[in-house]
Order: structure tokens, then sequence, then C-alpha cells
């Protein structure tokens, strides 16, 4: 299966055997019919970044991102069903979720060295974190009554904790390098760990005991292991290439395959392994973007590679319209801008780059014959929006530039960048224009023209306080109005068009009206279920 158009983290299997779940760094899932290889939903796309892991329960797929969320869906219809959640309280990175085998809770592992559990329905985080492992936490399970929590971490230990009272039941289960895979047995009985030095033991569940000790079986780290569904077979994935098949059972020798030798096919690190329930075929997923179906029985592919996340759309981060409405502008983290038909959506030419880094503004000015970026590379660039050259030298700052708008008669830019700058540009020349404005000490995360062009809004993070500024866009002199705006960042700011009023768009869930001429009044919008808001209307809006 190749359509990611990056390594593929993880896979599972849904229920019905017939179809499974994969996950991918290019911030996708998509579920797969095993038997034809063919995408047949998907792909499921909302995290903005690498889904590291993804479980399945009935008709559940919980999937883990090092955007910070989970997010559950529903398997029959890929809709999504709950999130994104923000895991609040991780720290770090979440490596790995698993549910409970009545499906009600999640437990998460993160690189903040904790562990912590989740109710699924509201999507809460239960109780106190499970705090002991002196390293990143990279894979975690639950007992099949629920009673208990497993979690392996970098600190070379596997750690078996009571759910309720969060403690520690056994002395930590100890390898020679950092443990950075587990799965129980179907009978809850014995736990499967695999190390970063090519390891693999094989545990008591239930006291802690070694049952075999730690022996090297792959030239590399074991990032996946997995038991069969009768509990005879453990499959074993490295970063080696190879997939492992042992005999669980007593001596803990290979599976006998073809040659006794270990399944080969990826070209790149395996990431993950998961049976079928009949426990006579193997799927696994590969930073070689493919994913592969094994015989169990005689070690040989017999669907794949299977092809599916190779339409990797790289998110976008901003978007504007034309002066006449008729085409779009919008900036993405491929580094590049690309200009859309309105009426049509095909892409009109070719993209514009030289950007370095993410783009996170762009505009259209005056008669739509240039186009205005501005990107983490520090820089602004000016193109024709039809020959998409490069007008002049780029337009340095000393950070990332977040923001910037374009006065009403195109011939000034103010932009805000991650140092708390806000700079004025002659729009034509590209020139700075010297004006006094005091920089915030926070990140600008937006700025605004009146429509008179005489006043510029921005919007900043000041000491963790989300702060309004206004300024006389002629001198770059403060207009005394700061004021504390929103519990949280300010990612949009919006004049009305008589320029008496300014929207302001939050990550507290919240959008704000304020009266912009004397009082600065804020008529509150509430609205209880609303989701996070990081766009406002234009003013054809209002």
């Amino acid at each position: 299966l190749r359509d990611h158009e990056r390594g593929v983290y993880s896979v599972a299997f849904l229920p019905d055997g017939r179809r499974l779940v994969s996950s991918s760094e290019d911030g996708t899932l998509r579920i797969w019919d095993i038997e034809t290889g063919k995408t047949v939903i998907g792909p499921l796309e909302g995290h903005t970044s690498t889904v590291y892991w993804v479980t399945v329960h009935g008709s559940h797929i919980a999937s883990c991102s090092s955007d910070g969320t989970f997010r559950i869906w529903d398997a029959d219809s890929g809709k999504l069903v709950l999130g994104p959640i923000t895991m609040v309280g991780h720290m770090d990175q979440v490596w790995r979720v698993a549910f409970s085998e009545d499906g009600t809770r999640l437990v998460s592992g993160s690189g903040d060295k904790t562990v912590r559990i989740w109710d699924v329905a509201s999507g809460e985080c239960i109780g106190d974190p499970l705090t002991g492992h002196t390293s990143g936490v990279f894979s975690v399970c639950f007992s099949p009554d629920g009673n208990r929590v497993f979690s392996s971490s970098y600190d070379c230990t596997t750690r078996i904790w009571d759910a309720g009272t969060r403690a520690i039941i056994v002395e930590p289960l100890r390898m020679n390098a950092a443990v950075v895979s587990i799965a129980l047995s179907p009978d809850g009985k014995r736990l499967v760990s695999g190390s970063l030095g090519g390891e693999i033991a094989m545990w008591d569940a239930q006291t802690g005991a070694a049952i075999s000790t730690p022996f090297k079986n792959h030239e590399s780290g074991v990032w996946g292991v997995a038991f069969s569904p009768d509990g005879r077979k453990i499959a074993s994935a490295s970063r080696d290439m190879t997939i492992g098949l042992w005999d669980a059972t007593d001596d803990w020798k290979r599976w006998d395959i073809d040659d006794d030798a270990p399944l080969r096919g990826h070209s790149s690190t395996v990431n993950s392994v998961a049976f079928l329930l009949d426990g006579r075929r193997i799927v696994s997923s590969s930073g070689d973007k493919t994913l592969r179906v094994w015989d169990a029985e005689t070690g040989k592919t017999v669907i794949g590679p299977l092809k599916g996340h190779t339409n990797y759309v790289p998110p976008v981060m901003c978007v504007a319209f034309s002066e006449d409405g008729t085409r779009l502008a919008s900036g993405s983290q491929d580094n590049t801008v690309r200009i859309w038909d309105v009426a049509s959506g095909e892409r009109i030419g070719e993209p514009l780059t030289g950007h370095r880094d993410y783009v996170r503004a762009v505009c259209f000015g005056p008669g739509e014959r240039r186009i205005f970026s501005s990107s983490d590379d520090s820089t602004i660039r000016i193109c024709d929006a039809e020959t998409r050259a490069l007008i002049g030298e780029p337009l340095r700052i000393n950070n990332w530039v977040l923001c910037m708008a374009l006065s009403p008669d195109g011939k000034r830019l103010v932009s805000g960048s991650s140092s708390g700058r806000i700079a004025m540009w002659n729009a034509e020349t590209g020139a700075a224009i010297p004006t006094p404005f005091k920089d915030h000490e926070g990140q600008v995360l937006s700025v605004a023209f009146s429509p008179d062009g005489r006043k510029i809004a921005s919007a900043s993070a000041d000491k963790t306080i989300t702060l309004i500024a206004m300024w006389d866009a002629e001198t770059g002199d403060s207009i005394p109005t700061p004021f504390k705006s929103h519990d949280e960042q300010v990612l949009a700011l919006a004049f009305s068009p008589d320029g008496r009023k300014i929207a302001s768009a939050s990550e507290d869930k919240t959008i704000a009206l304020w009266d912009a001429t004397d009082e600065w009044k804020r008529y509150d919008i509430n609205d209880d279920d609303a989701e996070q808001n990081d766009t406002l209307c234009t003013e054809s809006q209002w």
C-alpha cells in the first residue's frame, strides 16, 4: 500500500478482519481493504503533524499526533467522533495511546516521562498522571480487565501500575537499552518488550518475573511487537528493515519459516506489526511509505507493497482573496504560495517559490499585480503575480514573520514577528519606513490596518497576557489603548468597514467585538460550543 507521502508509523486491524487502518508522518490516517490493497476510506485529515499511533476498539479508531492532540474516528464512515482533544497536562509529544478493553478509557505515554488516563466520552484527563519514569514513555497498554497499566520508557524499564491508585505494583522490569515497544498476550498473563538494542524479552505480567532474559534478535532497535490472537506467536518490527516471527510457547525459537530467516522486503525501518484476527497473516508499516501483508506460516509477502499515502499535501497556513474575489492566494508549510481560480477551484500557473520555511501570511497588492508573502525564514517577498518573479530583494526581519497587512491604498506594509517587533515598509520599493513602534514583549500574532489607513491594530501575547494595541499608522506612535482582550492568544484581527469596531478571534474559542472609537467597549459574542477560531471574515462579509 503506497499512498502515504512519508513514513507509515502504525497499523491496526479492524474487527471485521478485512480492513486495516494506518497512520503516517504525512498527518493522515487511511483505511484499507486488505484483499484489494485499495484505500476504502480516507485519507482522514485533521492532524497537523505526524500521527504516531492508531489503536482500535470496536468501530472507533483513536489516533495520537505530534500536534499534541488525539482524535477518535468512526471506522465505518471515517468521520470524526471526538476531538481534537488537546492532551492538557502532557508537556511533550505523546508517542502512544491505547484503549481499555471496554473502550471507555485511553492511556497515553509522553516524552514528558508521564502516563495519563483519559475518559473517551468527554476527552477529559482522569486523575493524576502516573509518574516514576526518568525518561520519555514510548509505549503503553491496559490489562484486559483495565485494572493495570503497562508502560515502557527510554529509561530502559517497563513499569506495571495500578490504574486506580497510580502506584507501581512491582519493581521496574529492566532491559539493557531503551524499551520502545511492549505488547500484552491475549490472556493478559505475559508481556513482551522490545528495545533499541535489538533485544526482545518476555515477562510474567502479574508478577513481573522474567520468563526469558533479554536476547538479541535484530541488528537494530525493535520498534514494534505483537502477539498472535492465540498467543503462540510473536512478531517483531525492527529498524534493521526486517520482521521477526517467534514461537512464544516455550523455547522462544524463531518460528519455522523458509530458511529460518526474518521477513524481508521493506527498504526502511519497520515501525509496527499486527496480526490478522485469524493469526495467519501479519501486516507491517514502514518508513519506506508502504504497508505489506505477510503469510505468518511461510513468511512470504501476500499483499503489497501497499501504497496509499503518496498524495501528501502540506498544511495550508494562510489564504487571501484578490480584490475582485476571483482569485485566492494560499501559503503553505511546503514553503510556497499558490494562486487559485475561485470559480473552478483550479490552480493558476506554477507556485511561487523562494521561501525557505513555512509561509505564514499572504496578500494581493493593488490591482492584483503583486503578491506579498511572509515566512518563518524571516523574510517578506514581493512577487509579480503573473510572472512569479521576485520584485526587489526580500525584506528581512530578525525573526519569524508571523503576520502582515497592506494599507488600503497599497502603499505601506506592516509586519509582526515572533520577536515582538512591528515594522513598516514601503510596499512599492521595499524600503523600511522608520517608525517608533514599541516592540511587544511577546510574539505579534496579528496586525490590521483601519479602513482609512490611519490606525494599525496589533495582537500579542505579552508575558502570557494577550493584548490588542493601537498605533498611529503615520507616526508609529502608540495610541494608549493596550488592554487584556482574551484568556488565550488572539489569532486574527479585522476592522469593520467603517473602522469603528474591531473583531478579534482567539484560541480561547471566543470572538470578541470591540468599540474602537474611544471607550474600547467590548461587545461579547458567546458560544459555549464554539471551536477554536483562527480566521476572521473579510470586510465584505460584515
